[in-house]
C-alpha cells in the first residue's frame, strides 16, 4: 500500500453503505486555521471581532426562508513553521458550541515567531485531514470530526504567507497527497490568501474550496496586503458575514459519500 495513501483506507473503512446514511442538513463542524506567525496579530484580532457576527449570521434565520445552520461546533488551530523552533508549530484546541469558548480560544493564540516567509500550512492541513471521526454510535468526541456524513467539514485559513513544499511531517508527501486527504476526509476549505501566492489556487482544486485572493496594493507586501484588508471593521465585518452565509448554504447540502 502506498505510504501517504494510508489515510484513504481508513476513512474508508468508517464510512456506512449510502443507504444507510442519514442526509443531515445545516450541521457543520468548522476550524478556523490561522497562521499565527509574528505579522499576523492584526488579522487573527480582526477575527476575533468579528466572530459573533460569524456565527450570529450562520444562525440567525432569514424572515424570507433560506438556509440556516441548526447546530454547529468550531475551534481554532493555529500553525506556524516546523522548521523554527523558538515556538511551537501549532496550537490546538477542542471542538466548542459556543461563542464565549471560541473568543477564548481565539485570546490564547498569539502571533510569534514563523522563521523564513514561507510557513508549514501543508502539515496542519494533513493533520485536520488525518483526525479521527467520532464513531456512529460513540458519544461525540471534542478532539474528533463528527460522524463522517453527520455534518459538514469545513476549514477556513487565514495567512499572509506562501507554504513549503515538500512537506517535512510526513516527510516527503506532496500538495497532491494533501489534497488527496482533504477530499477523502470531505473538507471544505475557504482560504484567505494573498493572490501573489499562486500555489494556493492548486489547493482550491479540492472540491467546493474557495481561494479568496487578496490584491497588494502597488508598494505594498503581502503581510501588509493582509492586514489592510482586516483592518476595515465595516468592510471585513461584511467578508466575514458572506464567508457565514456560503458556509451555511454548503451546510444545506446533502454530503454524498463514496
Amino acid at each position: 500500500m502506498p505510504r501517504f495513501n494510508l489515510l484513504y483506507s481508513v476513512h474508508k473503512t468508517r464510512i456506512a453503505p449510502v443507504s444507510q446514511q442519514p442526509k443531515v442538513k445545516g450541521i457543520a463542524d468548522i476550524v478556523f486555521l490561522l497562521d499565527a506567525t509574528g505579522s499576523m496579530g492584526p488579522c487573527i484580532k480582526a477575527v476575533k471581532q468579528n466572530i459573533t457576527k460569524f456565527v450570529t449570521t450562520m444562525t440567525t434565520p432569514n424572515p424570507n426562508g433560506g438556509a440556516v445552520v441548526k447546530e454547529w461546533r468550531a475551534k481554532v488551530m493555529g500553525y506556524r513553521d516546523l522548521d523554527y523552533t523558538d515556538c511551537p508549530p501549532y496550537v490546538d484546541n477542542p471542538f466548542v458550541s459556543s461563542v464565549a469558548e471560541l473568543e477564548t480560544q481565539l485570546n490564547g493564540l498569539h502571533a510569534d515567531g514563523g522563521g523564513d516567509e514561507p510557513e508549514t500550512l501543508l502539515e496542519a492541513l494533513y493533520k485536520l485531514a488525518a483526525m479521527p471521526s467520532t464513531g456512529p454510535d460513540e458519544p461525540l468526541n471534542r478532539d474528533s470530526w463528527r460522524p463522517m456524513g453527520q455534518a459538514r467539514r469545513f476549514v477556513v485559513v487565514f495567512t499572509d504567507a506562501p507554504f513549503k513544499e515538500p512537506l517535512r511531517e510526513p516527510r516527503g508527501a506532496s500538495i497532491d497527497d494533501v489534497i488527496l486527504n482533504l477530499m477523502t476526509a470531505k473538507i471544505v476549505l475557504h482560504i484567505f490568501a494573498p493572490k501573489k501566492f499562486d500555489r494556493y489556487n492548486t489547493l482550491a482544486e479540492v472540491d467546493k474550496a474557495q481561494w479568496y485572493a487578496i490584491s497588494s496594493q502597488e508598494g505594498q507586501t503581502p503581510q501588509e496586503a493582509l492586514a489592510d484588508y482586516t483592518s476595515d471593521p465595516s468592510k471585513f465585518g461584511k467578508i466575514i458575514e458572506q464567508l457565514a452565509k456560503t458556509i451555511t448554504v454548503q451546510s444545506e447540502v446533502p454530503l454524498v459519500l463514496d
